[in-house]
């Protein structure tokens, strides 16, 4: 971790930053004396994966309002397995 001062830190505040964005951090001191600790935010499992191409994100946003297709067919679910049952035995 780099050591800075806030005299220094005041007058390189864009550089810094834009090094803390690449993912370096600082320790800012006051008189010799750390008082803070400048690093990068911790980005959420799903950002770190998009980022490192383990995971693609969404094209479009899931829409959970559309309504379910109706049950074609004469038969409910519990009837075709209780005769799919009934062929084992």
């Amino acid at each position: 971790m780099v050591r800075i001062g806030i005299r220094e830190l005041r007058d390189n505040l864009t550089s810094t930053i834009r090094r803390v964005r690449a993912g370096e951090a600082f320790e800012v001191t006051h008189d010799g004396e750390p008082v803070a600790i400048l690093s990068p935010v911790k980005r959420s499992r799903l950002d770190e994966l998009i980022a490192s191409g383990d995971a693609t994100p969404a094209k479009r946003p899931l829409n959970l309002s559309r309504k379910p297709l109706p049950v074609q067919g004469g038969r409910s679910i519990s009837e075709i397995l209780d005769e799919q049952r009934a062929d084992r035995i």
